[in-house]
């Protein structure tokens, strides 16, 4: 079964941008939804190459990647984590608050499916 240890584990290697260790946290033919993209589920990497391909992607996006204020939340087969992130994109500083909703077959992720929220003008 995942335990919290396990998922902060999981957190500690994209702070350490370590794609293998990441990579390997997923079933076969798990996926990641990355919270942006073309679709409903933003940019879907689906199987170890793609979930690979998508987190190189992100980790050279965003530089100096690193998650902080974790929470960890698991409930059986499912989890979220809420989590500040932080990177630098080109010369730009970015910041924002997230969380991932996860699935698992025992200790491993079959789905990692990421939100954020962005900062803008406010509504009203």
């Amino acid at each position: 079964m995942m335990t919290c240890e396990r998922l902060e584990r999981f957190f500690a290697a994209w702070n350490e941008h370590d794609v293998e260790t990441i990579v390997s946290f997923f079933t076969p033919d798990g996926a990641y939804h990355a919270s942006i993209g073309p679709d409903d589920e933003g940019t879907a990497f689906r199987g170890r190459d793609e979930v690979r391909r998508g987190v190189a992607a992100f980790l050279s996006t965003y530089g100096d990647v690193r998650y902080t204020d974790l929470r960890v939340g698991l409930d059986g087969d499912r989890a979220y984590a809420t989590w500040t992130f932080s990177g630098t994109k080109g010369n730009e500083r970015i910041t924002y608050r997230g969380v991932d909703v996860f699935e698992f077959e025992g200790d491993l992720i079959t789905l990692k499916d990421a939100y954020r929220k962005e900062r803008s003008t406010p509504i009203g």
